[in-house]
C-alpha cells in the first residue's frame, strides 16, 4: 500500500522567484557569490559555481541587486542543503550548486531591507 500522506511544509513563508540581477556574497575569503533563485522572509536558495573547493561554513551573507545601490549586509543564516545541479560540461572544471539558507535574527533595518526586496524584486506567480 503506497503512502499517499503529504510531506510536512516546515517553511513559515511560501518562497517568491527572483528576478534576475539579484545575488548574494555566500563566501567571504575567496569570495564567491550566486544568483538569488528564490526567498521568502526565512530563507533563500542560491546557485553558484564551484571550481571543486571546499568552501567555508559561513555564518553570515550579504544581499544585492547588481546595477542597483540595495545592499544588505551580514545577514544572519543557517546553511540547510548544498547539492550539485544539472550537467557540468566535461571540459570545465565549474560545477553548479544551489546552497539552501534559513535566515537568523536580523536586526530592524535587515527585515525593512528584506521586506523590500520581497515586493519589489519577486515575481507574481503570474508572470
Amino acid at each position: 500500500m503506497k503512502n499517499t500522506e503529504r510531506p510536512v511544509e516546515k517553511r513559515s513563508h511560501n518562497r517568491l522567484q527572483v528576478k534576475d540581477g539579484v545575488y548574494a556574497i555566500i563566501n567571504y575569503k575567496p569570495t564567491i557569490f550566486g544568483q538569488i533563485i528564490n526567498i521568502s522572509k526565512d530563507g533563500m536558495a542560491v546557485c553558484y559555481s564551484s571550481n571543486g573547493q571546499q568552501l567555508s561554513v559561513p555564518s553570515e551573507l550579504d544581499v544585492f541587486i547588481m546595477d542597483s545601490n540595495f545592499y544588505i549586509e551580514k545577514i544572519q543564516i543557517k546553511i540547510i542543503s548544498d547539492f550539485e545541479i544539472g550537467d557540468k560540461s566535461p571540459f570545465s572544471s565549474q560545477k553548479n550548486r544551489r546552497r539552501c539558507f534559513q535566515f537568523g535574527e536580523m536586526k530592524s533595518s535587515q527585515h525593512f531591507q528584506l521586506d523590500y526586496l520581497l515586493q519589489n524584486y519577486t515575481l507574481d506567480s503570474e508572470e
